[in-house]
């Protein structure tokens, strides 16, 4: 409680309380639910595929969740698999906004089936999306048909046997690290897969965060909307610890100043819209005369 009584001081629009990890030391919580400071590091150091982001004037206000392009907040359980779980919150909601049916996903698929990253140890979210497009043609399954088996942080064998495609990819996109660029991107596209520092998560439990601990990028999460009306400004941020984190699964961390990191790591997949409808058939009427008709 020592911990939540500093984080309160330092959050006056925050509240920080007993959470399901307020048994843990800061080290086991580290290891168990954000601990891929390493993977984030070396992937800082590498190039990027960079998009361009003309920066205007977006919406004051967004929130994806009320354009029905978010699916219920998941729960990863003990495995490190919150890399996944972003990136596939990700493709749902760029998989909607193409106008397709709203699809949960499979995390599993990533966790069991994805070479370039670490199943329950960490991975980075452009990795699996890569992977997708050039390990499984784009495809990814339903969790309907690969549903979450990692709970206890154990990865069983990949298993593409009879799944079943929800959704499919065709590339994916790194974002600058400029939070007025990625907030222009989630107002015209959808919702982001960003990284972020999450010691600061252990014992939220609603509110704004304006005071987070920025030091290292460890964990995975999704970013649904953001509202510059209010005072502070926030981020609407959606994780993968169950609904009984936070505020129903969600956190909100202050806008514009880089909070939790949250501007350093963030990426895209892309989705082609929908196939356009057949053409209109058209008929021809043949005249003719006499006997011939």
């Amino acid at each position: 409680m020592e911990r939540a009584k500093e984080e309160a001081a330092a959050n006056p629009y925050a509240t920080f309380g007993v959470t399901r990890f307020s048994d843990m030391s800061p080290e086991e919580f580290r290891a168990t639910y954000h601990n891929g400071a390493e993977y984030y590091a070396a992937a800082l150091k590498r190039p990027r595929k960079v998009v361009n982001v003309s920066t205007g004037r977006p919406p004051m206000t967004v929130d994806w969740r009320k354009k029905g392009a978010v699916t219920p907040v998941k729960d990863e359980g003990k495995c490190d698999s919150f890399w996944a779980f972003s990136a596939i919150g990700n493709i749902e909601g760029q998989w909607k906004i193409a106008g397709h049916e709203l699809t949960s996903l499979s995390g599993q698929m990533l966790v069991s089936c994805d070479k370039k990253n670490y199943g329950c140890e960490g991975g980075l979210m452009d990795r699996a999306f890569q992977w997708i497009v050039s390990s499984n043609k784009g495809n990814v399954f339903t969790e309907q048909s690969y549903p979450y088996d990692s709970s206890w942080g154990d990865v069983p064998a990949c298993n593409m046997s009879g799944k079943v495609v929800g959704a499919k990819i065709s590339s994916y996109v790194d974002l600058p690290q400029d939070e007025n660029a990625i907030a222009e991107w989630l107002a015209k596209n959808g919702p982001v897969a960003i990284a972020v520092d999450a010691t600061s998560f252990r014992s939220y439990t609603g509110g704004v965060l304006t005071s987070c601990i920025s030091r290292r990028l460890d964990h995975g999460v999704l970013l649904v909307g953001y509202d510059d009306t209010s005072k502070p400004p926030y981020w609407i941020i959606k994780n993968s610890w169950g609904k009984g984190w936070g505020e129903w699964g969600y956190i909100r961390i202050e806008k514009g100043t880089n909070q939790c990191l949250v501007q350093e790591y963030a990426s895209s997949a892309v989705v082609s819209g929908p196939p356009p409808p057949p053409p209109t058939p058209t008929f021809t009427q043949e005249l003719c005369e006499g006997a011939e008709c």
